[in-house]
């Protein structure tokens, strides 16, 4: 992979850490350094794994066709990744993903194909996803420490299961944002107090296991945003 990294007078690459599978590289500009992280992905065009079977829940939403269309012609990725045990680091292991599927359901995402066309319907679940994204980010950002285990995917995963229990695009209109971005909290919350967060494309697989995020840090996070709901979201205002 190194080999395959361009390097030169303005991009140089940061050494690899250990346990992490990314390659980082750092562009120098005149406005300041930048900061590129590379992960190996292989892709592959097989039938998709077995544990995937029962995910994907789109049918209501972008509908049957779409969700076999997916399945039938789509590849999925293996992407490097470091496990870890409470023990040592072991060598880097191959975690499935689906980055260009969900880029593609973004791309999409109304349940009728005129939704925020130009002269469609406009509605707001990719900003109910760019506000609660903000919102963890913003709250990592003040509590580093007892938030480092959230990411941005399990933002991504709550909002599709939102999307796929509300599939109807006159259930996101954007006038009825604030409404809306409730639900995604709410159901944030939910999955924060039951400790229970379904891959939406592995359902046997729980984002929110104890292996991987404790119980507390679960509470805490529950605490902080409801905290932020109560109070109209005072953390949007610096």
């Amino acid at each position: 992979m190194r080999r395959a990294v361009p390097t030169g007078k303005e991009i140089s690459m940061k050494r690899k850490q250990t346990g992490c599978p990314a390659i980082t590289l750092l562009i120098k500009k005149p406005e300041g350094e930048i900061s590129v992280d590379i992960v190996l992905a292989l892709e592959v065009r097989t039938s998709w794994p077995a544990s995937t079977k029962a995910g994907l829940n789109i049918t209501e939403w972008l509908g049957t066709k779409v969700r076999q269309d997916y399945r039938r012609f789509e590849p999925f990725y293996l992407v490097a990744k470091s496990a870890k045990d409470e023990h040592m680091i072991k060598a880097d292991t191959w975690r499935l993903s689906f980055s260009n599927i969900e880029k593609d359901i973004l791309k999409r995402h109304g349940n009728k194909k005129t939704c925020c066309e130009k002269d469609g319907q406009k509605c707001c679940r990719k900003i109910c996803l760019k506000l609660l994204k903000h919102l963890l980010e913003k709250l990592k950002n003040e509590h580093r420490q007892k938030l480092d285990k959230f990411c941005s995917y399990h933002v991504k995963n709550i909002a599709f299961h939102a999307f796929s229990t509300y599939p109807q695009d006159d259930q996101w209109k954007l006038e009825d944002l604030q409404t809306c971005f409730d639900v995604l909290i709410d159901m944030f919350l939910c999955h924060l107090k039951d400790e229970k967060l379904t891959h939406f494309f592995i359902p046997s697989f729980n984002l929110f296991c104890p292996e991987f995020i404790e119980t507390r840090s679960l509470r805490f996070l529950s605490e902080m945003i409801t905290f932020q709901k109560s109070n109209k979201f005072p953390i949007f205002n610096h």
